[in-house]
C-alpha cells in the first residue's frame, strides 16, 4: 500500500512532460524537455510490466494532461492533471487513483534559467492519499490469562509532503536529459523516501521524439498495520515514443 502511495507521489511530480504547443514554429522554440515549456504531445511509454499512454492539451499557459497506465496483469490507474503556467512558474493540480487508492496534489514549479542550455527548477508538492483501511489479527490474552483473537482495524490514509530539484540540459538541436533528486514525507506512515530520476529525449524528427526514464527509490522504513517495516529500494525503466502537434 506504501509502495503504492509512493509511486503516486512520484508520478505527479514527475516534471519532464508537463504542458502543450499549438504550432511547429512555435514547437522549434521550445525544449520539449522543460517542464514549464507549452506543447502538445500524445505518446506511449513501456517498462517490463506495464504500458502507459500519455495525452497532453495546451491553452496558453493552461494545460491539461491524461495518463492511463495499465499493468500486464490488468490493473488499471490513472492521473489527470490541470497545470497552469505564467512566466516560468507553475502551478498543478493533481488526480491519481488506482483500485486501492484516489489522491489529490498541489504543486508549485519554478525556471532559473542558467544559460542558454541549462535550467534549474525547484518544485514543491504536498497532498492527501485515501486508501483502503485494512485489518490485523493478534493472538493475546485476554482478562484471565486465556488466549483471544484480537482484531485492529488501521487507517492507511496518508499526507504526502514533496520536494525536489528539476535539472536540464538542453541541446541545440532540441535533443535533453535531465535529472531529478527528491525526497518525499509521508506523515501517516512517518517515512521519509529518497528517490532520483534521469532521462532524456532525442528528436528524430521535428514532430516526433524517443526517450528513456529510470526511476529508483531508495530503501526506506515505514509504519504498516501497526509494524515499523524496511522496504527494498527498487529502480523501473522506462521506454518512450512522443508525437508533437
Amino acid at each position: 500500500m506504501k509502495k503504492t502511495i509512493l509511486g503516486m507521489a512520484l508520478c505527479a511530480l514527475t516534471a519532464g512532460a508537463w504542458a502543450s504547443n499549438s504550432t511547429h514554429a512555435e514547437a522549434e522554440e521550445v525544449n520539449y524537455g522543460d517542464p514549464t515549456a507549452s506543447f502538445s504531445t500524445l505518446g506511449v511509454s513501456r517498462t517490463n510490466n506495464a504500458t502507459q499512454i500519455n495525452g497532453m492539451y495546451g491553452a496558453g499557459s493552461n494545460i491539461f494532461q491524461l495518463d492511463v497506465t495499465r499493468a500486464d496483469n490488468g490493473d488499471l490507474s490513472g492521473r489527470g492533471r490541470y497545470f497552469h503556467v505564467t512566466d516560468g512558474l507553475g502551478y498543478s493540480v493533481d488526480i491519481l487513483g488506482d483500485k486501492d487508492t484516489a489522491t489529490v496534489l498541489g504543486g508549485m514549479i519554478y525556471k532559473f534559467q542558467v544559460s542558454d542550455n541549462v535550467m534549474l527548477f525547484p518544485m514543491l508538492s504536498a497532498g492527501v492519499s485515501k486508501a483502503k483501511s485494512t485489518t490485523r489479527t493478534d493472538v493475546v490474552l485476554d482478562n484471565r490469562g486465556e488466549p483471544t483473537v484480537k482484531t485492529t482495524k488501521y487507517n492507511n490514509d496518508d499526507t504526502l509532503l514533496q520536494g525536489g530539484l528539476y535539472a536540464l540540459y538542453a541541446f541545440d538541436a532540441g535533443h535533453w536529459l535531465y535529472a531529478n533528486p527528491k525526497v518525499t514525507r509521508t506523515f501517516n506512515g512517518k517515512a521519509t523516501i529518497p528517490q532520483i530520476e534521469i532521462g532524456g529525449g532525442y528528436m528524430v524528427t521535428d514532430s516526433a521524439s524517443v526517450g528513456f526514464k529510470v526511476e529508483h527509490t531508495g530503501k526506506f522504513d515505514t509504519t504498516s498495520n501497526g509494524y515499523r517495516q524496511a522496504i527494498a529500494q527498487d529502480t523501473v525503466s522506462w521506454l518512450q515514443a512522443n508525437y508533437y502537434f
